[in-house]
């Protein structure tokens, strides 16, 4: 009965995450498969730059869900890591393509902690661990099958697809 309700809590923001959580797949197994593709060196930059930029966001600005609100960062920063997806997809160069991982980056790196505050401030006070746990399971279960997914995409329509799909698929969580 308390993990029903706690489930009840949590699968509105845990969905929202699993559909954010798309991008952060997409950036993690086709962004070097991006970049061999279009012949851009070093194929690793789109992830680092994805990465360097969800650290330092999550680092400077972590506290911003807790005086904003979870919800609303993570709208404003669903479409920022939407945006930086769509970017990857119609980049000309390696540059423009590490500009958009770096704004999914930024974008991504609140919306799981946004979403997680809201997910834990429904449940009852005992049951927040469950909550976080509950939360997580989103998460992979977006990456567990996302990704797969997404590679079945790759394979109908070619790697650059991946990244406008991901980035509609991020403009769902938006709802």
């Amino acid at each position: 009965v308390r993990f029903l309700q706690v489930a009840g809590a949590v699968w509105l923001p845990g969905f929202g995450s699993a559909l954010s959580s798309i991008g952060f797949g997409a950036i993690l197994a086709f962004g070097p498969l991006l970049a061999t593709e279009r012949g851009w060196n070093p194929v690793w930059l789109p992830f680092s730059a994805f990465a360097l930029a969800l650290v330092s966001a999550r680092l400077f600005l972590g506290h911003v869900p807790d005086r904003l609100g979870g919800a609303r960062v993570a709208l404003v920063c669903v479409l920022v890591e939407a945006f930086g997806l769509a970017l990857m997809w119609l980049a000309p160069s390696r540059g423009d393509a590490a500009l958009g991982a770096a704004l999914a980056g930024f974008g991504y790196s609140l919306v799981y902690p946004g979403l997680g505050a809201e997910a834990v401030g429904r449940a009852p006070p005992q049951s927040r661990g469950l909550a976080m746990g509950a939360y997580t399971v989103f998460l992979d279960v977006a990456l567990g099958f996302g990704s797969p997914a997404l590679g079945l995409i790759a394979g109908w329509r070619g790697i650059g697809a991946v990244f406008i799909a991901s980035a509609s698929i991020v403009c769902c969580a938006a709802a």
